[in-house]
């Protein structure tokens, strides 16, 4: 199930961040919730050293939130990330990594 309200929620920062409608601002923010979905799947059980990371960025002309899935090790408290990819935020799309 997705979180209906947090969806809401981000379309409405992304339009007011992005200056987009509404439209592409709801496409952006359930491409974003299906891709922090796709990354828990991807990361099969969610441990206690295993972390999803959502980040947006903006520069340019671009409004992007990628997302990755970082593990953590015993060994000097290393990390692995795995980029899942990114959303474009001006158009909804989903961009696999």
């Amino acid at each position: 199930m997705y979180n209906k309200h947090e969806i809401m929620v981000n379309a409405w920062n992304i339009r007011r961040t992005a200056n987009v409608s509404m439209s592409v601002a709801l496409k952006a923010a359930w491409a974003l919730a299906k891709a922090v979905k796709a990354a828990e799947a991807l990361s099969n059980e969610i441990d206690w050293n295993t972390k999803v990371c959502v980040n947006d960025w903006a520069k340019g002309g671009h409004n992007r939130t990628y997302v990755e899935v970082a593990v953590y090790t015993n060994a000097w408290n290393r990390k692995r990330t795995e980029k899942i990819g990114y959303v474009n935020n001006l158009t909804g799309e989903f961009v696999a990594a």
